[in-house]
């Protein structure tokens, strides 16, 4: 093995958001506010307290981490077409971009824990989802954002809640983009929004994601 390849090899591990990730704890039940969160790549997160109206929630832009990843993957092609061993280079690259993403992401969680926190007793609610542990540095060539961006700000939003002593509670995924957070009912998804189909529901058209988040963190306190 070249000392090139080491040293990339040796950076994808150092790199990985999605290392030891720890599990979060079920906490379910009364008492709680429950805030859920839904997690994207248009916005990194959009958090919400269960029976609040979709504009209270907060939104976390995800335009930055976007612009950064997609300059990491042009330049990574742009190395890769040279005719020489271009491994380090691209590790330095990785680890640049890695830094300031980084901070992006440290920026988000800590916008979503202390917005979950301004309310009493609060729960974060996430989707119980499985992430497979992608490294950045094995991303670099790919257009799919989300497949490291996803368990990387989850990650970094557990471990954050952990720490602050913020409770977590998982809960099912299934249709939360699709349900309607008054009625509950499946409605019509849209690029950015979700159209409810209900009859009487006084939901017309809504951020999908603000929705999500409702949901979500009504799924948490069984409403």
């Amino acid at each position: 093995m070249s000392g090139a390849d080491q040293a990339g090899q040796e950076t994808a591990a150092a790199l990985d958001p999605a290392h030891e990730s720890p599990t979060p704890p079920r906490r379910h039940g009364t008492g709680y506010t429950a805030v859920g969160v839904d997690l994207g790549e248009w916005y990194l997160a959009v958090a919400a307290p269960a029976g609040r109206e979709p504009d209270e929630a907060l939104v976390v832009s995800g335009e930055e981490v976007r612009e950064q990843y997609a300059a990491l993957v042009g330049a990574t092609h742009a190395l890769e077409e040279a005719t020489f061993d271009t491994t380090r280079g691209q590790s330095q690259l990785v680890a640049a971009v890695w830094e300031s993403m980084q901070a992006e992401i440290s920026d988000g969680v800590e916008q979503v824990v202390e917005y979950a926190r301004q309310f009493p007793t609060p729960l974060l609610v996430l989707e119980d989802l499985y992430y497979s542990e992608v490294a950045l540095w094995e991303q670099r060539t790919s257009r799919e954002l989300g497949a490291w961006l996803l368990p990387a700000f989850r990650e970094a939003l557990v471990v954050r809640a952990n720490e602050v002593g913020l409770p977590v509670a998982n809960v099912d995924p299934k249709g939360s983009t699709q349900q309607c957070h008054v009625c509950s009912e499946a409605g019509e998804v849209r690029e950015k929004t979700l159209l409810c189909t209900t009859p009487d529901c006084p939901v017309e058209e809504v951020c999908r994601d603000r929705s999500a988040a409702l949901t979500i963190a009504q799924r948490a306190i069984g409403e």
